[in-house]
């Protein structure tokens, strides 16, 4: 039987918004034979959601990390517990978003295909402009917020970029698949409720955002975007900001990369 695990990363989530997820993860209709099971990991400062979590989704599927490591650093941990497991698939889940009852289903028979190596699901109410075929589902990169992943995609790759810890960690992981000679598609079909307009824009926020995109365009070596958004850093910091250096990615895979279209890093369908 082949099985999908589903990871959350917690981070000082309230109740509510673990109620709902566990509430929509319930509700899921699942493909015919499909087993699926959950693994809560909590980068939080105590231990504060772990009876919630047993209550929702079970015991002994939470586990705290005892530190903030980051989005991508967390989920590359439950990434290799999960395909040394067995799991035909794992699947990254936010937090603080709902899944309508038919998005696992669908997220499954899109990632059917031999060739595939990631598949996200559509955000509602407002979804991300990015391009993708409404055939095929292909798509210039996959986004994280509810991102199915296969085993060959993270054989091929390693998972996330550790050293983005917040944003664009999902742009930088669906290139480098994409380079690995597989494909990153979305499910049409598989919708994720992901309401993120009541969140301020913080000046850490807006920091993590340049700082990644400075990175991202030093590791595939568009040094003309790395210096803008390392300048617009410098700008909003007001001080001297030293950028990490990364393994910069070989010449020819680099031709996946789309710098052309800024942070948003794929053309706009509208």
């Amino acid at each position: 039987m082949p099985l999908l695990r589903i990871g959350i990363v917690l981070f000082e989530n309230t109740c509510a918004e673990l109620e709902r997820v566990a509430r929509s993860l319930h509700a899921s209709e699942l493909a015919p034979g499909l087993s699926v099971e959950s693994r809560v990991l909590d980068n939080s400062a105590d231990r504060r959601l772990e009876p919630l979590t047993a209550e929702l989704l079970g015991k002994g599927v939470y586990a705290w990390t005892g530190a903030n490591r980051g989005y991508g650093a967390t989920h590359n941990r439950a990434m290799r517990e999960a395909f040394s497991a067995g799991a035909d698939a794992y699947l990254c889940l936010n937090p603080d978003a709902v899944l309508h009852p038919r998005c696992l289903s669908e997220l499954w028979a899109s990632a059917a295909p031999a060739e595939t190596g990631l598949v996200d699901a559509r955000t509602f109410p407002e979804e991300h402009p990015k391009p993708y075929d409404p055939e095929t589902g292909d798509t210039p990169w996959c986004a994280g917020t509810a991102l199915l992943v296969r085993p060959a995609a993270f054989t091929a790759t390693g998972g996330f970029d550790e050293a983005l810890f917040m944003y664009a960690e999902d742009v930088d992981l669906s290139w480098r698949v994409r380079a690995a000679g597989l494909r990153t598609r979305t499910a049409p079909g598989a919708l994720v409720h992901h309401w993120v307009e009541h969140r301020p824009l913080t000046l850490e926020r807006e920091l993590r955002v340049l700082q990644s995109a400075a990175y991202l365009g030093r590791k595939w070596g568009n040094t003309v975007f790395a210096r803008r958004y390392d300048r617009l850093l410098r700008a909003r910091t007001r001080k001297p900001v030293e950028s990490e250096r990364p393994v910069s990615v070989a010449g020819a895979d680099r031709i996946v990369a789309d710098f052309a279209h800024g942070v948003r890093f794929a053309r706009s369908r509208w």
